[in-house]
């Protein structure tokens, strides 16, 4: 039986929606997490050095999976489940889908073409469920202990995130992609979940009917 861990970088700071649905979750599925939750203190500053903290601190466990969950993220036991139901060995890394607050609204998610440059995937009702993506955030991202160990940067102290890193054409990308960007070269694939649809909560909690939910 799969195990899991919650991994979460915080700046003194949570929303109470997202403690809210991490208590729905843990009490929805107690047999998943076994009140496993890792907390590193780390916030904007220095988010790539937290996230590779909490990394860090999950490979020191047996677990096989670790749900990275924003402090900012609203979500039903039900996402939860149909993402969990959805990673799988040929699909190590899935990460739900939410929005980003651009004018308008974009999926927290991207693939690049040939030169590099970075293109939001349009989404609708009949996108498939697992849409194969070149980098997606982890604000609620669902990641096999493999995907770490395969991808980890092993000839620096950055590790899995880097802040600032520069893609080969010369654009700087965030920690997030930049672990992305290490994972594909890896030859790890990674997935949004489009039927996963979690809140981001901003000025309000963004989610899929600002984005339109049908033609994007």
């Amino acid at each position: 039986m799969a195990s899991y861990a919650v991994g979460m970088n915080t700046d003194q700071f949570v929303s109470s929606k997202t403690l809210i649905s991490l208590t729905k979750m843990f009490n929805a599925a107690p047999e998943d997490f076994r009140s496993r939750l890792i907390l590193v203190e780390g916030g904007c500053g220095d988010f790539a050095d937290s996230r590779n903290k909490m990394v860090r601190a999950f490979l020191g466990t047996a677990l096989d999976w670790l749900l990275i969950v924003d402090t900012d993220m609203v979500w039903e036991p039900e996402d939860w489940a149909r993402l969990r139901d959805s990673a799988d060995p040929e699909h190590p890394w899935v990460s739900g889908t939410y929005f980003v607050d651009n004018a308008p609204p974009a999926p927290c998610a991207v693939t690049f073409d040939d030169q590099g440059k970075a293109y939001h995937p349009i989404l609708s009702e009949d996108s498939p469920e697992l849409l194969r993506v070149s980098a997606a955030c982890v604000g609620f991202g669902l990641i096999h202990r493999s995907v770490f160990l395969e991808a980890a940067d092993v000839t620096n102290d950055h590790e899995w995130f880097e802040h600032g890193w520069r893609a080969p054409n010369g654009q700087t990308l965030s920690e997030d992609w930049a672990f992305c960007a290490r994972a594909g070269e890896a030859g790890i694939p990674i997935h949004l979940n489009t039927k996963v649809r979690v809140g981001h909560l901003k000025s309000r909690i963004l989610g899929w009917a600002d984005y339109g939910g049908s033609d994007g």
